[in-house]
């Protein structure tokens, strides 16, 4: 009979790599909220995948990008803490991007751990070109246990890398009970929903400077009513959150709707609104209370 392993895999790299796709994909779930914009995941999301003899639990952690911006930095540092925390360090990199020398200290700061480097967005660029990256990180980064092209989009390598994970997890019993796919309540993986729609359907800076808060949930036997708004800073994001003649607010509540039902499984009657609060990107407190609550 084969023992059995469990462990924690935090999953690090620049913005818009395809942490959270990667994790959703993993773990068949929505975890994290997803967009093509980067640093849409603020918080630490414990995703968490179960097979024959396996548990993985996955830390997904915001974007590595260096920033004077009070959000950022704290986002940094808590990528920094899943670094320490993790059985395994994933490195996650965009194989439509240059390697820059100043991604060297990200590298370097997987050094001495069990880290793998996973080279995602493999369906958009030539095989050659793979190899080559490989053949060239390979050299500069030796301490690295393993280098695994994938495609998080197309489900493409993933299987290879959860062997990897397997290969050097620690041989432990199960860290979480089944059923359990993540430490998040309902609360926190409804506002990422909403959340997605935000980022998905507003560009430039907007959306990174809006929080959603679920403020009650009420079980009405066929249907649940949620009470929600979203965060910002100014009466002109409420304005661009709320579009012509409130066009835009509906768009993102249909839409959001439509997937907490299907998370939910029922009927849904959500009510979003906007409040402005100009403080809130300026405490680390509210910064990340708002994203969690």
């Amino acid at each position: 009979m084969q023992e059995f392993k469990s462990g924690t895999v935090s999953i690090i790299g620049k913005p818009n790599t395809g942490k959270s796709t990667l994790i959703n994909l993993i773990t068949d779930r929505r975890i994290s909220a997803v967009s093509d914009k980067p640093n849409t995941t603020r918080n630490k999301i414990l995703g968490v995948y179960n097979r024959d003899n396996t548990q993985i639990l996955f830390l997904d952690t915001p974007g590595f990008q260096k920033s004077k911006k009070f959000l950022n930095r704290i986002m940094i540092q808590s990528s920094m803490q899943a670094i320490g925390e993790g059985d395994i360090i994933l490195l996650l990199i965009d194989a439509t991007k240059k390697i820059l020398p100043e991604d060297d200290e990200l590298f370097r700061k997987i050094e001495g751990k069990n880290s793998i480097i996973a080279i995602n967005k493999i369906d958009l660029i030539k095989k050659s070109k793979i190899l080559n990256l490989i053949n060239k990180l390979s050299n500069e980064y030796s301490f690295v246990k393993s280098f695994v092209p994938i495609s998080a989009l197309e489900n493409q390598g993933i299987d290879l890398l959860i062997k990897e994970f397997m290969e050097y997890l620690p041989h432990s019993q199960k860290l979480m009970p089944d059923g359990i796919y993540t430490d998040q309540a309902e609360k926190f993986y409804i506002s990422e929903i909403i959340r997605e729609k935000i980022y998905i359907n507003l560009f430039k800076e907007v959306p990174y400077r809006t929080a959603v808060v679920i403020e009650e949930m009420i079980d009405k036997k066929k249907i649940i009513v949620i009470q929600s708004y979203i965060v910002v800073e100014s009466s002109q994001h409420k304005q661009i959150i709320l579009g012509k003649k409130g066009s835009m607010i509906k768009k993102i509540g249909l839409e959001s709707r439509k997937d907490i039902q299907d998370f939910l499984n029922c009927k849904v009657y959500l009510d979003l609104r906007v409040k402005i609060d100009n403080q809130w990107l300026k405490t680390k407190d509210k910064a990340f209370n708002y994203s969690s609550i």
